[in-house]
């Protein structure tokens, strides 16, 4: 499934440090169903691949669905959803 990885940026709220950034991920059991619990796999730039706790919303007026997921560990992943064709 087609997802362009948004960028998220806390530098406003807090120290800007280096952190890995998404590169791909994956999601397995996508659906269009607003607040729809997911799994998301995440590869990082440095490697690491994790498994994240994900919600799928949609934008009120746009109607763009997207994906966001976050761990324990606070690392954090949103991605839209395009529809294939």
């Amino acid at each position: 499934m087609p997802f362009t990885i948004q960028q998220l940026s806390w530098h406003k709220r807090r120290k800007a440090t280096v952190e890995p950034q998404p590169v791909a991920i994956e999601v397995p059991d996508f659906k269009k169903q607003v607040n729809h619990l997911c799994d998301i796999t995440v590869q990082f730039d440095n490697g690491e691949r994790l498994v994240l706790t994900g919600r799928v919303t949609q934008h009120p007026i746009t109607g763009v669905w997207s994906v966001n997921g976050i761990n324990g560990s606070g690392q954090a992943v949103s991605a839209r959803y395009h529809d294939e064709g």
